[in-house]
């Protein structure tokens, strides 16, 4: 294919391609159980931005299938092989302090801002053209590609198990465009992990409920808990406030958030409530407040029992993304990315004596292993040379990293880049993605998928 041909196509398509994009992000797609229906079993805001996804297949010819509004597929070619781009089109919850209508895709200075901007729907909406490109060019393929597009990816990845048990035929290798560049040849294992402790009310000035956090995979912006006290507490701490209850007093903190693979990123709303309330020398402190607020502090999972790094993928990680206390139970929802070379069976014999220790348990465990290819395997060095000659970047090295992408739902599959430098952060308030960048990653993706077809 003609690189010239490839930019003149997409300098032609560029303003189509915005308006499509803003249609999608437009799509207020975070799953919401209470809205779970047949053909829509993430809610109504994931099915609508599916339907603007098939839209686009259907318009283009690309042969959309939708898999019951759990995922969907659409291809190019006729080849007896496959090679496949995974991405997804749900996003976490827009959190706050946006200086944008989150859904509202705006642009400002280039830059179109919306959750989801960058991960992942700016991925996913680039895919889609770049097979397009690859059609209206009569670009010759060997392979057929395919792009796979999952609604729950940000949640439980029940997408990905609907598509696949319905779906047999597995692609030879491919790409899940999720990540950084040039490629990630390592995801760090993730384990949610569930901890609860029963708690004894007791009389006088307690704590009679705290919470924080809406997704495992965030760094919880802000939390909130109301304490019996007739008095207004006098502790101080940054971004925490005290207000007067007809209970009693709330303490509201505000953080920052972040991705929970970068939880340094971040600024944990559950550690300021904590340390804000632990002054007051309640008996919370000795219950489970001390404990809880020594984890959250512990991002390396020190205070776990955890810590653990390996050469490949470096050190493990830890995230209090999600906690809740009734005045009967505390529950806390840790996620945790291990490194590539470890397991979770050692983690987990690590983690029991602290927590035999304090008294909580292990209720639950949500686990995707380790991804590790070798980064001198052929396929990759094909999207490595590809990349270097659409980008210029001969010094930007593949990597590994704590997130996890639908690369670990298949062999042969890598995260590689969603976006560019100066494009915003995932997960975090004013997501953005240059218009650009959107222009470039068609650009990639398009040669990217080429390369692969004809290996």
């Amino acid at each position: 294919m003609s690189r010239d041909a490839l930019i003149q196509w997409i300098e032609q398509h560029a303003d189509e391609m915005v308006r499509d994009f803003q249609e999608l992000l437009r799509a207020p797609s975070v799953r919401n159980d209470d809205e779970r229906v047949p053909n829509a079993p993430f809610g109504t805001g994931v099915r609508e931005a599916l339907d603007v996804t098939l839209a686009l297949g259907n318009r283009f010819g690309l042969q959309p299938r939708d898999f019951d509004g759990y995922a969907c597929d659409m291809t190019l070619g006729d080849g007896a092989e496959m090679v496949a781009s995974l991405s997804h089109i749900d996003v976490v919850p827009a959190g706050n302090d946006w200086s944008y209508p989150p859904f509202g895709a705006t642009i400002d200075q280039g830059y179109i801002y919306a959750r989801g901007a960058t991960d992942n729907k700016g991925a996913t909406l680039a895919s889609i053209y770049a097979l397009r490109a690859l059609k209206e060019l009569g670009v010759p393929l060997r392979r057929r590609v395919r792009l796979i597009i999952g609604c729950d990816e940000e949640s439980r990845w029940e997408c990905m198990q609907h598509y696949l048990s319905r779906e047999a035929e597995r692609p030879v290798w491919g790409v899940s465009p999720d990540a950084g560049w040039p490629f990630i040849y390592g995801e760090k294992g993730i384990a949610n992990l569930y901890l609860e402790k029963p708690i004894e009310p007791t009389d006088g000035v307690r704590v009679l409920w705290a919470k924080g956090g809406e997704r495992h995979n965030m760094v919880p912006d802000r939390a909130e808990a109301i304490l019996n006290t007739p008095l207004q507490p006098t502790t101080q701490v940054e971004d925490v406030a005290w207000n007067p209850e007809s209970a009693g007093w709330r303490a509201v903190a505000k953080g920052k958030s972040s991705h929970g693979s970068h939880p340094e990123g971040g600024v944990n709303a559950v550690t300021r409530l904590l340390e804000a309330i632990e002054p007051l020398n309640l008996p919370d402190n000795e219950q489970w407040l001390h404990t809880v607020l020594e984890w959250s502090r512990s991002l390396d999972g020190a205070a776990l029992g955890i810590a653990h790094s390996d050469e490949p993928s470096g050190a493990l990680t830890s995230n209090l993304g999600v906690f809740d206390y009734d005045g009967a139970r505390v529950m806390c929802v840790f996620n945790i990315r291990y490194p590539v070379t470890w397991t979770l069976d050692a983690l987990i014999e690590r983690l029991t004596p602290v927590l035999e220790r304090t008294g909580f348990r292990l209720s639950e465990v949500r686990h995707t292993p380790p991804l590790f290819i070798p980064p001198d395997t052929p396929f990759l060095q094909a999207i490595l040379q590809t990349y270097r000659e659409e980008t210029g970047d001969y010094e930007t090295q593949p990597t590994t990293m704590g997130g996890g992408t639908y690369a670990r739902t298949m062999p042969n599959l890598v995260a590689i880049g969603a976006a560019f430098e100066g494009d915003g952060e995932a997960h975090q308030a004013d997501e953005r993605i240059s218009i650009e960048s959107l222009k470039k990653l068609v650009r990639c993706y398009a040669r990217i998928f080429e390369r692969l077809a004809n290996l």
